[in-house]
């Protein structure tokens, strides 16, 4: 059933491809719903489209955060192609436009359709390297709610939401060195000459009071799908660069009221 079960889980493995019901075969699942479903062409450039579908469909289908925030991380800013790109997804069927309230048929502000949900639990499930898995929805949902100044509740949500993050390749924490307490993003690094992974701090920021570095820190972890991409630009471009993609996303959070 469409919501249910990943798109895709028709298809047959024969002589190492991947057979539909007309007969044509695949040489992945991704192939399948690519060229066979959507009709798109064979091109060497169809994984990086296959991310980024992955990635918008990821943010519709978690907490919402502002389409301003949301344009900021994944199209620059670009608003002509973000509302392109919903309206798109709503076009192939991957956004609900059949519910009756007015708010939620409109292709900018819908969420996944059934197929939708399939498709996106396709391209997580194909995703390489593979997707990890996240916390509990409740945990996320504890850390939404506990905003600034309940402090008791937003504690326990936040232990609760580190308890439950496991050994991520790219990981947020909250730490105390002196009388300075931090953000550190530590990522897995092979040194040279190094014959196993280790963590390296790839960026940290600092703050004299533990309720702004806990502010931040609970913004990230209801963000932590996109955590590796993050990492990826600490790691290739440089702290600063993750510090100006940070601070841009939370300004534009802030002017749309989503910094929570």
């Amino acid at each position: 059933m469409p919501g249910e079960l990943p798109w895709g889980w028709w298809l047959r493995a024969r002589d190492g491809r991947f057979e539909d019901e007309d007969g044509r075969t695949w040489r992945t699942v991704r192939d399948a719903f690519w060229e066979g479903q959507l009709g798109f062409c064979a091109v060497h450039f169809a994984p990086e489209q296959h991310e980024l579908m992955l990635r918008v469909m990821s943010v519709i289908d978690g907490p919402r955060t502002g389409d301003g925030e949301s344009r900021h991380d994944l199209f620059a800013g670009d608003a002509m192609f973000w509302r392109f790109y919903r309206c798109w997804l709503a076009a192939i069927g991957m956004l609900d436009l059949q519910v009756k309230a007015p708010a939620t048929s409109n292709p900018l502000s819908a969420r996944l359709s059934p197929e939708g949900r399939s498709v996106l639990m396709m391209l997580r499930a194909t995703r390489d390297p593979a997707w990890e898995g996240l916390p509990m929805a409740a945990v996320m949902e504890a850390v939404t709610a506990a905003g600034p100044g309940s402090d008791a509740d937003r504690e326990n949500a936040l232990r609760s939401f580190e308890d439950g993050v496991g050994f991520r390749r790219h990981l947020f924490a909250r730490e105390r060195i002196g009388r300075a307490h931090l953000v550190t993003l530590t990522s897995m690094a092979k040194g040279s000459g190094a014959r196993m992974p280790t963590r390296r701090v790839a960026w940290s920021m600092s703050f004299n009071d533990a309720a702004d570095r806990d502010d931040l820190f609970a913004w990230l972890a209801c963000r932590i799908d996109r955590w590796d991409d993050w990492g990826e630009v600490a790691f290739r471009q440089g702290a600063d660069s993750l510090t100006r993609h940070l601070l841009g996303m939370i300004v534009v959070a802030q002017r749309d009221g989503t910094f929570r």
